[in-house]
């Protein structure tokens, strides 16, 4: 969900290798829109330092020495749900994208980025964005025809709820949305949280995800 943060995005960096998350800072430190509150090399310290610093986002590498990133993830969602967590890796596996997303993760971004394009991820995550990868987006796409969902999963949706659904499927804030509806933030938010419920998801991304995937209800729903 859409979320104004005045100030510099507070930002943790969780990644075995020091190398890499002093590349990282390097970047980063330019940037007067973050500020970096803390790093970490395990799943372990990762999740301390999450309940410490508190960051609004959390750069995630996907291979830790002691658990997978997935899993610490799943684990930092858990212990502090208004975090918001971006992937960042080397793997283009198209499976790792989806359990990705089926574990809570906000976004997913690969290291051959360039420094320009990791803060604007960065940005959109904090602002209640999802973010994938351009580069990935086909591979995502195969992996949905290959695991359809059932037709039927957006069944228990009202009218209004679809097309709630369909306007954040597009990439519109919640602002965008209640503008295009006549209707309050608050109320989209309160549509969005009951569609969540609904249907078994955790946040915007996934509920793109399912949607994308929906076609044939969609065309009923225009």
């Amino acid at each position: 969900m859409s979320t104004a943060i005045p100030r510099p995005i507070r930002l943790l960096i969780v990644d075995d290798s020091p190398l890499i998350r002093a590349g990282l800072r390097a970047v980063l430190e330019d940037h007067a829109g973050v500020t970096i509150v803390g790093e970490a090399g395990t799943a372990a310290e990762g999740l301390a330092a999450v309940m410490q610093s508190k960051p609004d986002v959390v750069l995630l590498d996907l291979r830790l020495p002691d658990k997978p990133g997935l899993s610490a993830c799943r684990d930092i969602l858990q212990r502090r749900p208004g975090t918001r967590v971006l992937i960042l890796t080397s793997s283009t596996d198209e499976q790792n994208v989806h359990e990705a997303v089926a574990v809570g993760a906000h976004g997913y971004l690969l290291k051959e980025n360039d420094g320009a394009s990791l803060v604007s991820a960065i940005t959109r995550v904090a602002a209640g964005h999802s973010v994938l990868d351009p580069s990935l987006a086909d591979q995502v796409l195969r992996l949905m025809k290959r695991h359809p969902e059932p037709a039927d999963r957006l069944a228990s949706l009202s009218g209004q709820e679809r097309r709630v659904l369909a306007l954040l499927a597009e990439g519109l804030t919640n602002k965008g949305i209640g503008e295009r509806l006549g209707l309050t933030e608050k109320t989209v938010k309160n549509y969005l949280s009951n569609i969540f419920d609904k249907l078994h998801l955790a946040n915007r991304a996934q509920a793109a995800a399912l949607y994308a995937q929906q076609s044939p209800a969609r065309a009923g729903d225009r």
